[in-house]
């Protein structure tokens, strides 16, 4: 995929404004060469209506930094507006948050306490000996998550309950309500009818999997269901596109994948696993979620880590039924939707 720019919001009390700056500073480097667009509300122009300019940044973030302090703890703003709605990006799945403790405070009962913190540790900036060392391990922090979000379009990240690990599979999420599962379509014998409501043509994609030519099908999967819910630019899904993606065209894929893998592979496939671990459709729960992904090879129990996506797809001989894994997906946004599919 093209490279794409992503933006960032600072949430944070201006008490903590001289430590913004400095952490803006060392963000300099990517903001300049396209990789990050920073925004916070000493942005915001003369005569501007500041509530609704904070509302359309924070809504339009890829990328929300909490700048965690007292005085962050203590503003009914940052708490009341900014974090519940990051809270509520998060967990749908349209945004990164990353907290970042700039002074120490009591934080660990708060709800961004499960995140993977910054810098290393949860050592606030303030108790550094060095503080330009502090902000540099939070920018190396941002950047591997960066380079997690701008990778996604082939293969999504880890749960937030975990540190953020390269190009794993997407994750269960309690978005969708209801909690039946329908029945994995059966498979004809004969070639799976290519519809589409949005004029897709998959002859190619059924020309790769015809050929068991793996991993080209599965980054054309991504691309058609990136075109599909016309979120080419954004290069992800969102659990709101999911839960509305056209169920001609994802019948459509899962069936292609299932036939011409004789049912080795496909969504519904991942869906009767996830249900066999245990896994309830539209509930996450981390542990049936690593139990699932030992299972069909995304990831290594002894190391308690996630295999990236060029490892995987070295290694598809010794995988089962773990393609495709180019849903291009936020965290927590996508199996806990894509499952409760009726046409998976």
């Amino acid at each position: 995929m093209s490279k794409k720019s992503l933006t960032v919001f600072f949430s944070y009390s201006h008490k903590d404004e001289l430590l913004r700056d400095e952490l803006a500073k060392h963000l300099s480097l990517l903001q300049r060469d396209g990789t990050i667009s920073a925004w916070h509300d000493r942005q915001i122009s003369a005569g501007t209506e500041w509530a609704n300019d904070i509302d359309s940044n924070l809504n339009a973030a890829d990328l929300i930094l909490l700048l965690i302090s007292s005085d962050f703890l203590a503003s009914e703003y940052c708490h009341q507006v900014e974090l519940k709605r990051a809270i509520e990006r998060h967990e749908k799945g349209e945004a990164r948050v990353i907290p970042i403790i700039l002074r120490p405070c009591r934080w660990q009962s708060a709800w961004f306490s499960k995140l993977q913190l910054l810098p290393k540790n949860g050592e606030p900036v303030t108790k550094w000996a060095d503080r330009d060392d502090a902000f540099t391990n939070i920018v190396e922090g941002i950047e591997r998550a960066i380079g997690e979000m701008l990778k996604s379009a082939v293969v999504s990240v880890a749960p937030p309950t975990k540190p953020p690990v390269q190009n794993v599979t997407p994750v269960a999420e309690p978005i969708i309500k209801t909690l039946s599962a329908p029945p994995v379509p059966e498979v004809k014998n004969n070639p799976v009818e290519l519809v589409s409501a949005k004029g897709i043509d998959y002859r190619e994609l059924e020309k790769l999997l015809k050929n068991k030519e793996w991993r080209s099908a599965d980054e054309l999967t991504a691309k058609h269901m990136l075109k599909v819910t016309n979120r080419e630019s954004q290069g992800w899904l969102n659990a709101e596109s999911i839960e509305i993606f056209p169920c001609e065209d994802l019948r459509t894929i899962d069936q292609l994948w299932v036939h011409y893998s004789n049912s080795k592979f496909g969504f519904s496939i991942q869906k009767k696993l996830w249900l066999e671990c245990g896994g309830e459709i539209g509930k996450y729960d981390y542990e049936v979620w690593k139990e699932f992904g030992a299972k069909v090879g995304w990831y290594h129990p002894q190391n308690d880590d996630w295999r990236t996506y060029t490892e995987f797809m070295n290694d598809t001989k010794n995988a089962q039924n773990a393609l495709p894994v180019s849903l291009p997906a936020r965290p927590e946004a996508c199996n806990g939707v894509l499952f409760s599919h009726p046409d998976l």
